[in-house]
Order: structure tokens, then C-alpha cells, then sequence
């Protein structure tokens, strides 16, 4: 699967699942998605809509499960899925499982487990490429 796995965010993925987004969903996840990571007031500067419209949309998309999420103190972060995967990684090696590192960001596990064999397969790609050299 991991083969044919090019994004979360296209739109034959989106459809398999189920999920259809509205354009002004569409517009936060862009938004997002050229930031990497960002707060709602962050968003709200960028798309120029107000920062309620922009937490709401925020939530929603993390709650269809298609950007990650993470409270730092009183702040809430949305994360691009594949960045707050690889973070999550980085920060905490394999000592979590991918039900962990989902719970951490909240995204689903499916969703997850497919970025994380990507990273997985990228860092074995990495690794054999450096001691061939």
C-alpha cells in the first residue's frame, strides 16, 4: 500500500475514506499546509479570515483526521500529518508505537501507521544509500 501512497491529501485518499471537503476547508488545509505548522491566529493572518472561523475549520479538519494536532501549554498547534509524524519520530525514536505517536498528535493510527512506514522506508532508503558511499 505504502507503494501506491503518494499524499493524505489526495483526493482519491480523501474519497476512499469518505471525506469531503468544502472550499473554505480546502483554503485553511492550503494554508496549512504552506506553513507546516501554525496556530489558528497564525491561519487567520494568512487566509484573512478571523481566528473563531479558522480554530473551527482547524478542527474540523483534525477531527476528519487529515492534520495533526498538538497542545504546547495554553497553545494549540495543527500540524501538517507527514510533519507531525516525522517529529514524533525524531523526538521519541521507536520507544512509541504508532497507537502512542497517534494519541501524541491526535491522528488517527491508520493514518499514522501509513506516514510512518513511509518514514520508515525513507530513513532504510537513507541509511543504505550513506554506507554505499
Amino acid at each position: 500500500m505504502s507503494e501506491e501512497f503518494c499524499s493524505i491529501y489526495d483526493l482519491r485518499f480523501l474519497m476512499k475514506r469518505g471525506i469531503i471537503l468544502t472550499p473554505p476547508l480546502w483554503r485553511t488545509l492550503k494554508a496549512l499546509l504552506e506553513l507546516g505548522e501554525a496556530t489558528a491566529d497564525d491561519l487567520s493572518k494568512k487566509t484573512g479570515r478571523p481566528r473563531t472561523i479558522e480554530s473551527r475549520y482547524l478542527s474540523e479538519l483534525n477531527r476528519l483526521g487529515i492534520i495533526a494536532r498538538r497542545r504546547i501549554s495554553r497553545r494549540v498547534f495543527y500540524i501538517e500529518a507527514y510533519r507531525a509524524v516525522r517529529k514524533a519520530v525524531e523526538e521519541f525514536g521507536s520507544s512509541l508505537t504508532v497507537e502512542q505517536i497517534a494519541h501524541l498528535i491526535s491522528l488517527p493510527a491508520d493514518i499514522v501507521k501509513i506516514i510512518y512506514d513511509v518514514i520508515m522506508k525513507e530513513s532504510v532508503k537513507e541509511s543504505s544509500g550513506e554506507t554505499k558511499q
